[in-house]
């Protein structure tokens, strides 16, 4: 979600800056990211899964131009604007996303990309819209994959438990969210703060009169425009299990079911997980030895998977890095 705080950059020379941050911060972390694969894993890797590599930025490819779609789907209605635009803020947010802790740092630079051609209200809206849309859709591939899951696994009793209460509160998430949207998810946040004493009353209303347009429009959620933007987003998801699956072709991992179930669910927790930290360095390592070693396949095909998924963060980044770095002259040489 977006937080009202953190798109307050409205004017034009407030965005660039913002964005050039964005892209020293971004070039950086793709440095880091790639002295710790190195030239020689990360060339090892591209050679070694060969045509499948081309095949997978394909994929990758497709998918973020069905994110812009959904992205797009919420913002026109709202405003005029043309859907390369759109692709190039989604671009550039997914790329500082990939590269920093959390996976969220992407959406400001979305919003404020967005802000240079419509106005703030709209552009809050898609963003904070299409988000919920994407979490629901990653929710119920994860509620309905890991029951799957668990009838293909002999787990101990207490893990089975474990996980279905994993789901359920997952489901719950998944709900909470798009309530939250249809009631008015900015207004309900700046209402929580002012009760718990963290705003001023004075500063609330303020707040309150600032988001107005922006929960209205997200109250919408679930109308025919939802429906179509639906569509996409869950090609998208579709494109990226596609992906995961191809990942394993090219690794020469044997495809089982417990192994592709749990890996488009299960994995998609660890991938979560590992999102807290820089780059998920140990973590996704970690996680996905332990999880492919429980889903029946050898634990160094994790690593396998992981380092090849590395390898697609780093195309993923450098095409949206750029993109970010093109939009930005031209938006910059349009202004003067």
């Amino acid at each position: 979600m977006v937080s009202a705080t953190l798109v307050r950059v409205s004017r034009p020379r407030r965005r660039h800056v913002l964005h050039v941050v964005a892209l020293v911060v971004g070039f950086v972390s793709l440095a880091f990211l790639l002295d710790r694969l190195g030239w020689a894993g990360i060339e090892r890797t591209v050679i070694g899964t060969g045509t499948w590599f081309v095949v997978l930025a394909a994929i990758d490819l497709v998918s973020v131009c069905c994110d812009a779609a959904g992205v797009y789907c919420f913002v026109r209605p709202l405003a005029p604007i043309s859907y390369l635009r759109v692709f190039a803020a989604q671009a550039s947010g997914l790329a500082i996303n990939r590269l920093t802790p959390g996976n969220s740092l992407g959406e400001p630079i979305k919003v404020t990309m967005l802000m240079a051609h419509v106005p703030e209200a709209a552009a809050v809206s898609a963003v904070v819209m299409f988000n919920v849309a994407s979490y629901v859709v990653a929710i119920t591939a994860i509620v309905v994959g890991v029951p799957l899951t668990l009838l293909t696994l002999d787990l101990p009793s207490r893990v089975d438990l474990l996980v279905m209460i994993a789901a359920g509160a997952l489901l719950l998430v998944a709900i909470g969210l798009v309530v939250l949207a249809r009631r008015g998810a900015l207004s309900t946040v700046i209402s929580a703060a002012s009760r718990l004493r963290l705003l001023s009353s004075a500063r609330a209303a303020r707040w309150h009169a600032r988001v107005a347009a922006i929960d209205g429009n997200v109250g919408q959620f679930g109308d025919a425009t939802t429906r179509r933007a639906l569509l996409f987003v869950v090609a998208s998801r579709l494109l990226n299990m596609t992906g995961s699956v191809v990942i394993l072709l090219a690794a020469d991992i044997p495809l089982t079911a417990p192994l592709v179930i749990g890996m488009l669910s299960v994995g998609i927790l660890i991938t979560w997980l590992s999102n807290l930290i820089p780059l998920g360095l140990g973590l996704a390592d970690g996680g996905n030895y332990a999880l492919y070693s429980v889903l029946g396949s050898s634990p160094g095909a994790g690593l396998d998977f992981t380092m090849i998924n590395r390898v697609r963060t780093v195309v993923l980044a450098s095409m949206g890095l750029t993109v970010m770095a093109i939009a930005s002259l031209i938006d910059r040489s349009r202004r003067e």
